[in-house]
């Protein structure tokens, strides 16, 4: 599996029913579905069925319409759009670092098999595969962002922007911002920023979101870590996540969320990726065991040889250095010419 860049029953009764008091204080009696004053009330009866079935149908299809969406979006989208290199010129006049990224996210990203593996003895201990030509990118991220992580793919667990049960808007609030080297006022994400000086941030968040945020909300804040991203030079790169659909209570919610991901990335011309859509023929849909966090397995969260067929936290590690490279080539390498 290669990506490119540019891919791709009432009970009858048969008297009066009392239902409250009027004014008077005198009972109010309705009909009963078997009183031969009740063809009204039945009538409406069938039309309050009537209207959920339409209901149920309306949002089956709606359900039907974002998943073909997100179907046929790439995997990766606008690696190579004009706006970046405007972003990370700016970026650079404020001092932000290229070989440097950081990560914005939850527990999916902390958890230890995301990307870290990637930065330990410069990637020797992965299964490259067809990959091989991804290590160019490993050595350019090679830098320690903030003199205590070795570089930015084993930072990627520690990023202040990055944390067991974050949200989007947690990410943008000061209240989370507890790291010592965190300022007063300052958010766990202008706070990373300024202490890692990136030029790229990828960030994954909606997992925790669907449980305590309308789409309307989440695409609120998303708005806002895209916008302060910018201001700050940094190029954000968004990635889809996976609900299962037999979480019924929140799968269509996550559907909404996604589709406020795809609108932004399209409208702001910055980088996606498409991890909904690549998880999608995995087994689970790349889902581990708890039904909430992608799969992983001790001793392949960087074999790209086959494990990325199989694990979603193995895939997303590939697509986020696939995209990382795409970034390097496109836009960061720049800086050595």
């Amino acid at each position: 599996m290669r990506y490119s860049k540019f891919d791709q029953p009432l009970t009858p009764d048969p008297s009066p029913t009392q239902a409250g008091r009027g004014a008077n204080g005198g009972n109010i009696l309705l009909p009963s579905l078997n009183s031969g004053r009740g063809w009204g009330w039945g009538l409406l009866l069938m039309l309050c069925l009537l209207v959920l079935a339409v209901t149920g149908v309306s949002a089956q299809d709606d359900i039907a319409t974002m998943e073909q969406r997100l179907l046929e979006t790439p995997i990766l989208v606008n690696l190579d759009s004009p706006r970046l290199a405007e972003i990370f010129a700016a970026g650079q006049a404020l001092g932000n670092r290229a070989d440097v990224f950081t990560t914005i996210g939850d527990s999916n990203t902390t958890n230890g098999d995301f990307l870290q593996a990637l930065g330990l003895e410069n990637g020797d201990l992965c299964a490259w595969g067809e990959y091989d030509d991804l290590r160019a990118s490993v050595e350019f991220f090679s830098v320690s962002p903030d003199d205590t992580s070795a570089n930015s793919f084993t930072h990627a667990g520690s990023s202040i922007a990055a944390f067991r049960g974050f949200t989007s808007a947690a990410v943008l609030d000061p209240f989370w911002a507890t790291n010592p080297v965190c300022e007063g006022g300052e958010s766990p994400l202008t706070c990373e920023y300024r202490v890692s000086g990136p030029s790229v941030a990828v960030m994954m968040l909606g997992g925790r979101d669907v449980l305590a945020f309308t789409a309307h909300d989440y695409r609120a804040s998303v708005e806002q870590v895209v916008q302060q991203s910018i201001a700050r030079g940094v190029i954000p790169v968004l990635t889809t996540f996976v609900v299962l659909p037999e979480r019924t209570d929140v799968y269509p919610l996550s559907l909404e969320m996604n589709m406020a991901l795809l609108d932004i990335a399209e409208a702001e011309q910055i980088p996606l990726i498409n991890l909904w859509a690549a998880a999608y023929p995995l087994p689970d849909h790349g889902i581990g065991p708890d039904r909430s966090h992608l799969k992983a397995r001790v001793g392949d969260y960087c074999n790209f040889a086959g494990a990325e067929q199989e694990l979603g936290g193995t895939l997303r590690t590939l697509l986020t250095l696939q995209a990382l490279d795409a970034l390097r080539v496109n836009v960061l390498n720049v800086i050595e010419d």
